[in-house]
């Protein structure tokens, strides 16, 4: 199972994505776990999921957690902002996917 954390500010259009990704899992039989959370809730989630994609527009607030969570530091990325723009849950999907996969 692919566990996935959405990072986001307050969570609208983070959630949308959310939705869109897990849509797109379930076409697919894919088995994974995909929750939208804000950045102030990193310190309760670094050892619990796979991989933490930040949304763009908190992209500037990377830096700061992967200094944070040093151990933890390369599962975390930011969404391409035109796959968010788009909500292409499929891609940000796989992308998702291809960044567990190459950390296991």
């Amino acid at each position: 199972m692919y566990k996935i954390a959405l990072v986001c500010e307050n969570g609208a259009s983070t959630g949308l994505c959310m939705r869109k990704m897990v849509e797109y899992a379930k076409r697919q039989s894919i088995d994974c776990d995909i929750n939208a959370y804000p950045v102030s809730q990193m310190g309760n989630l670094v050892e619990e999921k796979d991989c933490f994609l930040f949304g763009p527009q908190i992209a500037f607030k990377l830096d700061g957690e992967k200094k944070k969570f040093p151990a933890y530091a390369a599962r975390m990325t930011v969404i391409p902002p035109m796959d968010f723009g788009m909500m292409d849950g499929e891609k940000i999907l796989k992308d998702a996917i291809a960044l567990i996969d190459s950390l296991r």
